[in-house]
């Protein structure tokens, strides 16, 4: 398993801080004052990372190299915003995954050369935007953004905002982690997708100019003390770390059952993307089991017919009506989310993490049911390595 992120500057010593209560300056003897929150005691700061990358869509896939992120504070996030421009055609068309799918290969990986996030796909990452539990119900849609300008059928232009989460939680900062030793950063990696996969029909002219500019967002290192209290000066059980990882499974037609392999931390999140061979997610919808059940170690946890699992997700993860399928704010097609997150107020995120599934490594979790056709089931797993009490 994945290491969590190493510690780095000076915060072996601010942890020493960060639990118990201290008396502040000028209290009366014996008298005790809570520490102040971390996220109350620091501030949010977003800033460029000077990474920037263009380049004109081709037949092959381009590498965008291995790029360092900027010490400072504790990571947040990593913003990307990706722009196609310059392109012109006619009757131009998105493919099933695009215009995410451009970004290929993403990996976020720590000092130590760990990864954090994986990602075999730009859309990928917009399922883990869209249903992480990361923005409020309505909001986390990256098609329903105000950024978002979807494929141009006279340019194949397009514009989106996605981003690479480090942080579990908003409310508490729990999962930001230590960023402070420039001689030892954080790498990002990507790749720029061919012309193919993206369009379904592509512009005929002049292919568009893609360029991704990275924004790294961080939580500030608070000072000691404020206003005559101490402060919380890292964040809560800090070096807990989320992992995103893909595990991609192929299948027969019929009956299976299905083992998933990230298990020894805590599951906050289990995407199914499910392809027909030869075919679409919209044909994997089709042939999703009706029903498939859940089992950890041979014990049934859920069994979970089609149309009560979409009604699951469109109550927890969207706003008003759920819409056309692969539209902003409505269900995707072949895409069911098994989420542990919706604890706080029945939607997804800012979850107290009663829910979270621990798991041991020696476990099976597997799913189970009858497919209609062959096909290519990938799995997005969202666990969390713990480094201290999450529940308090």
């Amino acid at each position: 398993m994945p290491t969590t992120a190493t510690m780095s500057g000076n915060t072996a010593t601010a942890a020493s801080n960060s639990g118990g209560t201290a008396a502040a300056p000028g209290s009366a003897k014996g008298q005790a004052l809570p520490l102040v929150p971390f996220v109350r005691a620091s501030y949010q700061n977003r800033q460029a990372t000077g990474i920037q990358k263009s380049a004109q869509l081709t037949t092959q896939v381009q590498d965008q190299g291995n790029n360092d992120i900027p010490a400072y504070g504790y990571m947040r996030a990593l913003v990307l915003v990706v722009a196609a421009t310059g392109g012109s055609g006619t009757s131009v068309t998105a493919a099933e995954d695009g215009p995410f799918n451009v970004l290929q290969n993403i990996f976020l990986t720590e000092p130590n050369g760990a990864v954090i996030a994986q990602f075999n796909s730009g859309y990928d990452l917009f399922l883990a935007n869209k249903w992480g539990g990361y923005r409020p119900q309505g909001n986390a849609d990256p098609r329903a953004s105000a950024a978002y300008s979807g494929v141009s059928g006279t340019t194949g232009n397009f514009q989106f905002v996605l981003r690479i989460p480090v942080e579990i939680n908003e409310r508490d900062a729990l999962g930001s982690l230590p960023n402070q030793n420039s001689a030892s950063a954080f790498k990002l990696r990507f790749q720029y997708n061919n012309l193919a996969s993206v369009y379904g029909t592509a512009p005929a002219t002049t292919a568009p100019t893609v360029t991704t500019t990275v924004y790294l967002e961080s939580w500030d290192q608070p000072s000691e003390n404020s206003a005559g209290q101490n402060n919380q000066v890292v964040p809560p059980a800090m070096n807990t770390t989320q992992f995103w990882t893909p595990q991609v499974i192929n299948y027969n037609a019929g009956f299976q059952t299905l083992r998933l392999t990230r298990l020894g931390n805590w599951i906050r999140n289990l995407i199914f993307i499910n392809r027909r061979n030869s075919g679409t997610r919209a044909n994997g919808d089709a042939d999703w089991p009706d029903p498939l059940s859940l089992f950890l170690d041979a014990r049934p946890m859920d069994v979970l017919a089609k149309s009560v699992w979409k009604e699951q997700m469109a109550q927890r993860g969207l706003s008003g009506s759920p819409g056309s399928a692969d539209a902003a704010n409505g269900l995707d097609n072949g895409v069911y989310v098994y989420d542990f997150t919706h604890d706080f107020d029945g939607a997804l995120g800012h979850e107290p993490r009663n829910l979270w599934l621990g798991t041991l490594g020696s476990e099976r979790l597997e799913i189970q049911g009858t497919f209609a056709n062959a096909g290519t089931l990938t799995v997005l797993t969202n666990d969390v390595a713990i480094a201290g009490n999450v529940w308090s």
